[in-house]
């Protein structure tokens, strides 16, 4: 691995970058498609980083880099859950947890979100009023982690420790020694509560995704205990990616007041726009991948133990495939897939679910005003981890 020094191509610390990475993306991105950055390479266009997503050299990193920094891994469980799995177990995996992710149950899903929209939305200001909505407290976090306690057999009361437990857990990909302690306590309660959990639908089996996966143990689909594994690993990611994908395009959309105009206008444009927000500022920025085999990724020879990242932000602002991809264009004819939710074998299962939320929330909130501006309080890191605490919106008349 290259050592971080004062040297590196890439630095997604310092304040250039923090403040807007896209004219270093554009720079660099003419002397070729990999960069050294502070941990060993970035992916900066579309096509190597969508290559990377299929390497099957390339592996989830984030516990490898927290062994190479001198901490215990404590995200994946290896062999037992979707993160770290690969092959076989891998499948076996997905194929037990599949079926509750699928376009029906998603379906079934989606009459219930939209209702829980509309409640938390009941007291929102409206276009007369001049209050305003922290979309985050008031909306985006809410609607995931209710949502994801349906469908796991939790109480409703349970979200709020849902979304306690999702943002600190999320903290663990700063790989920093400050989140070693607050992860490492959380992913116990997280456990505890899977466990908790599971010892219920034991008892009382219902239609819900913790019963399946009892089921699915008991019947020899998956092996003892990854009922737990899975759980913990599904309550751990059921609520951030969301609720920040959620938050950036309403956002987006509201320092584009032409295209929330639109939207509000002619409903059966929200589906453009939420993918357009999705490309032009996606929540999840970029993936850690670990090598555990030599590799090729764009013009650079990767060693085992050498970590890629792959540049989201940068893949999706790519001029050889989105035209004036700098520009927010609600019109927008996608010329090749986001990067957010992955590629390949470990595309994220619940992509389909993410977008169905995402599109109920921002719909609702768009058709409830002709108008929004962005008020006092915002608390993010965007251009680092696509992370919003506060996001104070208002109507405007």
């Amino acid at each position: 691995m290259p050592p971080a020094s004062s040297t590196d191509v890439l630095d997604p610390l310092a304040p250039e970058f923090v403040r807007d990475p896209h004219p270093l993306f554009d720079a660099l991105r003419a002397t070729g498609p990999v960069v050294r950055d502070r941990i060993g390479w970035s992916t900066i266009d579309y096509a190597t980083s969508e290559a990377a997503f299929h390497d099957v050299a390339l592996v989830p990193g984030i516990d490898h880099l927290l062994v190479d920094r001198g901490i215990e891994p404590l995200w994946a469980a290896p062999d037992h859950s979707l993160t770290d799995a690969e092959g076989e177990a891998h499948r076996r995996l997905r194929r037990a947890v599949s079926p509750w992710f699928s376009v029906r149950r998603i379906g079934m899903l989606r009459d219930r979100t939209r209702d829980l929209v509309d409640d938390l939305l009941a007291g929102a200001p409206d276009a007369a009023d001049p209050g305003e909505l922290d979309v985050m407290a008031g909306l985006a976090d809410v609607v995931p982690a209710r949502l994801f306690c349906w469908m796991v057999g939790a109480s409703d009361e349970d979200a709020d420790e849902l979304i306690r437990m999702s943002k600190v857990l999320l903290s663990v990909f700063t790989a920093t020694d400050e989140m070693v302690e607050p992860v490492r306590v959380v992913k116990e309660e997280v456990a505890a509560f899977a466990d908790e959990l599971l010892a219920v639908r034991r008892a009382r089996p219902a239609d819900d995704l913790a019963t399946a996966l009892l089921e699915a143990e008991r019947s020899g689909g998956i092996e003892r205990g990854d009922a737990a594994h899975l759980l913990e690993e599904l309550l751990s990611a059921s609520v951030d990616n969301t609720a920040n994908t959620t938050a950036l395009a309403l956002l987006t959309l509201a320092e584009h007041p032409d295209a929330w105009a639109a939207v509000h206008d002619d409903p059966a444009l929200l589906g453009a726009a939420v993918e357009e927000c999705g490309r032009y500022q996606p929540a999840i920025r970029h993936t850690i991948k670990a090598a555990v085999a030599p590799t090729t990724v764009g013009d650079v020879a990767v060693e085992p133990g050498e970590f890629v990242t792959i540049r989201i932000a940068a893949a999706h602002r790519d001029p050889a495939v989105y035209d004036d991809p700098h520009t927010f264009d609600l019109h927008r004819a996608s010329p090749a897939s986001q990067l957010a939710f992955g590629a390949g074998r470990h595309y994220c299962l619940g992509a389909a679910l993410g977008r169905m939320e995402v599109t109920e929330m921002v719909g609702a909130l768009v058709a409830r005003w002709p108008a929004a501006e962005v008020r006092d309080g915002v608390d993010m890191d965007l251009n680092v981890s696509g992370i919003v605490r506060s996001l104070p919106l208002g109507p405007v008349s």
